[in-house]
């Protein structure tokens, strides 16, 4: 279980406090569940460049704050059970494709990795659902749609992305999700990702961030990549 956002332009509104307050307390996760075991970010920067970070603290501990860019993810992490913690297993993940392209890839949900993983010829017991997730993608990007939808067979709860590529910057946001009938509700209020934007910028964010952030919150269209338009570029 995890939140993050993504975004064009130069944001208004405080997306990183938005993240940190959503991470240490959550009305959406179950429990006192908090997104602690890890965050990090990747941001274009206005004069072409890319800052990159990762870290094992929980962001309300980390005193960094993100360099302001043009586009840029960020990500908090709450790992599944049975998944490994440390800095390495932070989002977002850098892969590359086989044409050379860069993704950073930022992911909240839970997918099977040891089937993703036999299919990449990869030990599932090196790595995290969502860095296999992330090398899965990359292997056939030439296609995202494609790959999005191959991927969902592998889905245990949710297959919600942000995802960088360059050069370019293209943007990305995927929201899909399994709902069981009895937790439909829950589901919903947790997984669903929202669309917000001001003048020169937008962003889609996990849910519990809209709380933190002011203007209208538009829900994202489930199981339909959405391209953020570039701003400022």
């Amino acid at each position: 279980m995890c939140r993050f956002y993504i975004y064009s332009g130069v944001p208004k509104a405080d997306l990183h406090r938005a993240l940190k307050l959503a991470a240490e307390r959550d009305p959406y996760a179950p429990g006192d569940l908090k997104h602690g075991d890890g965050w990090g970010y990747a941001v274009y920067l206005m004069n072409g460049s890319v800052a990159y970070y990762r870290s094992s603290s929980a962001i309300w501990k980390d005193p960094h704050i993100p360099p302001l860019g043009i586009a840029g993810l960020s990500h908090v992490r709450a790992a599944s059970p049975g998944e490994p913690v440390g800095v390495i297993y932070s989002h977002p993940f850098q892969v590359h494709t086989e044409d050379g392209r860069i993704l950073y890839v930022a992911h909240n949900g839970s997918v099977d990795k040891r089937e993703m993983g036999r299919l990449l010829g990869l030990d599932p017991s090196r790595f995290s659902d969502s860095w296999i997730l992330a090398a899965f993608l990359a292997s056939s990007w030439d296609d995202p749609e494609s790959a999005l939808t191959e991927a969902e067979q592998f889905v245990k709860t949710a297959l919600n992305l942000a995802i960088m590529e360059l050069p370019g910057p293209r943007l990305y946001a995927y929201n899909y999700f399994k709902s069981p009938e009895e937790k439909r509700e829950a589901y919903e209020a947790y997984y669903r990702l929202y669309r917000v934007a001001g003048e020169g910028w937008e962003a889609v964010t996990s849910s519990s961030l809209v709380r933190h952030l002011e203007g209208r919150a538009e829900p994202l269209e489930p199981e339909k990549l959405y391209i953020l338009p570039l701003h400022g570029l």
